[in-house]
């Protein structure tokens, strides 16, 4: 009953939402950083209790549903939630679920995150993000930006330098759908940290159907299936 509940919410906020374009830019940074206090405390409050036990999610759960859905794993957070989409702004696709945490997306790669405590303020690569799966018989070498809350009122900006190779085919389930991807690696370093970020693409179209892809050293990393692109 929890996931169909959560499933009428999403469809609530698909209606109240709509997609103006000036919806879909992030938040500014105070209004960041008040929810990242108020995220804090929740995960303060929570601390030492059991988790429910996951509910699997179905196909026939979202068959009704037509607008975009992602299935995310916030795996530092211990949930897997729906997100629908409510706005778009130019390559830029925003998606909230039904405790009003967003994620924004441009060709598939997260560039933004609000409300899950540490947040992603802001991701860039070097080169055009629709180019980054196209031409790669040979390794792609960029640099990847991300400005995210090292504390609750301190923003950084962290640059890495990464490396992008084209994998095997494998075979992706989806909520009981297949599909036929090819998988990407992409390991990305600075003298601080390193991380592999890896994506499911389909070969023709380039669509992202399957990506993990990490937020941040404290925020973690974020795995997000395409139910409808």
């Amino acid at each position: 009953m929890r996931l169909y509940f959560g499933l009428f919410l999403v469809l609530s906020l698909l209606a109240s939402c709509g997609s103006k374009p000036e919806d879909a830019g992030p938040t500014n940074i105070r209004e960041t950083l008040v929810a990242a206090i108020k995220a804090r405390r929740e995960a303060k409050k929570t601390e030492g209790q059991p988790k429910p036990a996951p509910v699997e999610l179905t196909r026939a759960a979202v068959a009704h549903i037509t607008k975009p859905l992602l299935y995310i794993d916030v795996q530092k957070l211990g949930f897997k939630n729906l997100f629908a989409l409510v706005a778009e702004n130019g390559p830029y696709r925003t998606y909230l679920n039904n405790a009003k945490l967003s994620v924004t997306l441009n060709d598939g790669l997260i560039t933004a995150t609000r409300g899950f405590g540490i947040d992603l303020l802001s991701q860039g690569i070097s080169i055009p993000t629709e180019d980054l799966f196209v031409l790669t018989n040979s390794p792609k070498f960029y640099t990847r930006t991300q400005q995210q809350l090292a504390k609750v009122k301190q923003a950084v900006e962290i640059s890495y330098a990464c490396t992008l190779e084209r994998g095997e085919v494998e075979t992706v389930t989806i909520v009981e759908q297949d599909y036929e991807l090819v998988k990407f690696s992409e390991i990305c370093r600075n003298p601080e940290r390193a991380f592999q970020n890896v994506y499911w693409v389909e070969d023709e179209t380039k669509q992202i159907w399957k990506s993990s892809q990490s937020i941040g050293q404290q925020a973690g990393f974020f795995v997000t299936e395409v139910l409808i692109p």
